[in-house]
């Protein structure tokens, strides 16, 4: 794994932690193919629960780096397939895979790391992290979920601040709009975001699983649908090992 990007196993959790400070930890396509394979591993490993991902230095991260040469410069087709196979893709997975992934912002999270950020299933913040997407001042807007993504989490009006204005926020107005889901001081960040994610890893594996894949999809759904894919996944639940062999547990306990 490129040197840019540390791994540490432990509790079922695979923490990468971005570590490039001298260049504001901005993503590059070695990074980007580190996070992309720790994440295939969390999907096919049983003994991986939970992806972490976090930083040091200044920043948790000033985005892409575009002096990378990351991106073709063509435009057209040739962009659009880059975008789809190289950044869409990875974000969607995240999205889609039957795991927790969290994401901990100990500084500014900016640009694409925000997007990336937008993907995870949860967003925790320390309290002197910032936010921000600032593609609009360089004549583009946010096109790998900082835009759809960043609506859905937080409605039009927050986007528009950050996406139209090109607006940044502190952790504590993030919280507010639902952007991130917590903020903890600067001295137990680190420390609770572990801890947050040991609490993730312990959780019964299948509903953890089946937890995330319902609320995904009834977000998409009217009020009668999603009543219908809960009852159907919930059922399904009740029928697996998983929930019998935790309900055997509960019932010898009571006789002892």
């Amino acid at each position: 794994m490129d040197t840019t990007l540390q791994r540490e196993d432990g509790d079922g959790v695979i923490t990468l932690t971005l570590n490039r400070p001298d260049k504001l930890n901005a993503i590059t396509p070695a990074m980007l193919d580190g996070i992309s394979s720790a994440l295939a591993e969390l999907r096919d490993n049983s003994e991986y629960r939970v992806l972490l991902i976090k930083a040091v230095g200044r920043y948790f991260s000033a985005g892409m780096d575009i002096s990378d040469g990351m991106a073709p410069t063509s435009g057209g087709a040739d962009f659009r397939r880059w975008y789809r196979t190289s950044l869409h893709s990875l974000f969607d997975e995240i999205e889609a895979v039957e795991k927790p992934v969290v994401l901990a912002a100990h500084a500014p999270c900016l640009g694409g790391a925000l997007e990336m950020a937008c993907s995870c299933d949860f967003r925790l913040a320390a309290s002197s992290a910032s936010f921000g997407l600032p593609e609009i001042k360089l004549g583009v807007i946010p096109g790998s979920g900082g835009t759809s993504r960043l609506t859905r989490l937080t409605g039009p009006a927050n986007a528009k601040w950050l996406v139209l204005a090109g607006q940044g926020v502190d952790a504590e107005r993030a919280l507010q709009m639902g952007l991130v889901q917590a903020v903890w001081d600067d001295e137990e960040f680190d420390q609770r975001s572990r801890e947050f994610c040991r609490e993730l890893a312990a959780l019964p594996q299948e509903a953890s699983a089946m937890a995330k894949i319902t609320i995904d999809t009834v977000a998409d759904l009217d009020r009668t649908g999603a009543r219908q894919v809960e009852r159907i996944a919930n059922t399904a639940l009740i029928q697996a090992d998983e929930h019998r062999s935790i309900m055997a547990a509960l019932a010898d306990r009571k006789k002892k």
